[in-house]
């Protein structure tokens, strides 16, 4: 049955699939950004689709629209441009998420907050002196996140708005913004340029990382699980867990770059294992990742490679975060 459906930060890398998964299904799509669309090269493809509908806006003022599901992706980028956006993130999170729970109210939508797997960030708080805590960003993000998660279980508790919440971790793949400052593309572009790749610290600190359309299917699943789902806040992310390192030295290899690795001074809130527990979206929603860490890779490099010399210069971009 088609749905009208509306994707707050469509213009992002996961909105953007998301949207064309969508109008591919048949649904009438609202994809909504402070961002236009020539942003996102494969977002032009919803175009040709006369049950797409664009509308730039930015969330922390009121909005309406009338529909049947919200995906909530809008989110400042965390990295590149955070510290000048600190009390963005804050506003984008948590006012952006009441405009959009009062949205979900009066149209009785069903409403998905794409939260943060770097909420975990958060527990580390007693290993950072009270100076350093209150100025990290990833800090600020995850208690923006937090404090919107929290938001959204208030309003499924109060007003019995049907909220849920997936807390996306590291996501990859084509349609990507090459000025993005985070691991897969930021050492792509520099392997492929054959200048040196940067690693924070050791090296030996791990991550998993998920193909974007494998993270989009998660979405989609968690939005259209039974009402009467069991959990409404789940983890989604890659579980091909690979240190900063051996990533750097994977997408040297794939690309034939002549890059070389330099580490300098590590972060003082980076996390040594960054690595979601999906069982509960195994078990509920029956999902797990697809595509390979070298198949997405390979997939994502060329993408990359299709798409630099079309890019001068990448403006201020917002995207989710993962």
């Amino acid at each position: 049955m088609q749905k009208r459906i509306v994707v707050l930060g469509g213009v992002g890398l996961i909105g953007t699939h998301l949207c064309l998964r969508l109008l591919r299904e048949g649904h009438e799509v609202f994809c909504v950004d402070v961002r236009g669309i020539d942003h996102s090269p494969l977002l032009r493809e919803a175009l040709r689709y006369d049950r797409f509908r664009f509308i730039r806006h930015n969330i922390t003022s009121g909005f309406g629209i009338r529909c049947d599901q919200i995906y909530n992706l809008a989110s400042p980028i965390c990295l590149g441009y955070d510290k000048a956006m600190p009390v963005e993130i804050l506003k984008v999170n948590i006012a952006g998420s009441l405009n959009t729970l009062e949205t979900a109210r009066a149209e009785r939508a069903r409403v998905l907050f794409a939260s943060s797997g770097d909420i975990s960030a958060i527990s580390r708080r007693d290993s950072l002196s009270e100076e350093s805590y209150y100025n990290t960003v990833a800090t600020i993000l995850g208690e923006a996140k937090r404090s919107a998660e929290a938001l959204h279980r208030a309003y499924r508790i109060e007003y019995g708005t049907d909220a849920r919440i997936a807390r996306v971790f590291n996501t990859y793949g084509p349609g990507c913004d090459i000025g993005d400052r985070r691991a897969v593309v930021r050492m792509s572009v520099a392997a492929l340029r054959n200048s040196e790749i940067i690693i924070y610290g050791s090296g030996e600190q791990t991550r998993t990382f998920c193909w974007v359309e494998d993270t989009v299917d998660g979405l989609v699943r968690l939005m259209n699980a039974p009402a009467e789902i069991k959990h409404s806040a789940m983890n989604f992310g890659g579980t091909q867990e690979i240190s900063v390192r051996e990533l750097a030295e994977l997408i040297i290899e794939l690309t034939g770059s002549r890059s070389r690795i330099r580490h300098v001074e590590t972060r003082y809130n980076d996390l040594h294992r960054k690595t979601p527990d999906i069982s509960v979206a195994r078990r509920e929603l029956k999902w797990a990742p697809t595509v390979s860490l070298d198949e997405g890779l390979k997939r994502t490099i060329g993408y990359i490679e299709a798409m630099m010399p079309k890019v001068g210069y990448t403006a201020r971009t917002w995207v989710e975060v993962h």
